[in-house]
């Protein structure tokens, strides 16, 4: 699909589409909010219109309230569009403040369940996304031994676990 098919409003069969599309023409992402409706696994969210816009991967956060995963999208889309990036196999310590965040390669074989409006939106697999992983309030992460079985279970990790910098 060409780039400039994918924001026409012509192409859209309902109010939902159509908010996506007008989002991603007036704030350069649409952002998604998922539900577990049977909490088996977490909330996540995550930004449709990234790759488009600024060339820059989709971006996915899961486990945090909806509130902070809203307003972290929208600010990484604000700092994306100054000319920021947050790449794959990288770390940051100034998405949450006083907190290092890791940005993986979010695999294609997820696209499916987790993206699927990206793929409606780009036509196909052909975009890259990134899973912002984060720590626990005392810096532990997921994967770490000493994490909580609460803390494993609040972020679903779907990517490789980082290279963790010291």
């Amino acid at each position: 699909m060409l780039p400039e098919d994918r924001v026409r409003l012509d192409r859209t069969d309902d109010k939902h589409e159509r908010k996506a599309i007008e989002d991603i023409r007036e704030f350069g992402v649409h952002i998604l909010n998922v539900f577990d409706p049977d909490a088996e696994k977490p909330d996540f969210s995550y930004t449709v219109g990234l790759w488009h816009t600024h060339g820059h991967p989709e971006i996915l956060i899961s486990g945090l309230k909806q509130g902070l995963r809203q307003g972290l999208l929208n600010d990484l889309n604000e700092r994306i569009a100054k000319g920021r990036t947050f790449q794959n196999g990288e770390s940051y310590t100034d998405v949450l403040e006083g907190y290092r965040c890791y940005f993986q390669e979010f695999p294609k074989k997820h696209y499916p369940e987790y993206l699927g409006w990206d793929r409606w939106f780009y036509g196909g697999d052909e975009f890259e996304a990134v899973q912002m992983l984060w720590p626990s309030t005392d810096h532990i992460y997921p994967w770490d031994a000493q994490a909580s079985e609460f803390l494993k279970n609040a972020q679903e990790i779907l990517t490789d676990i980082p290279q963790r910098v010291v």
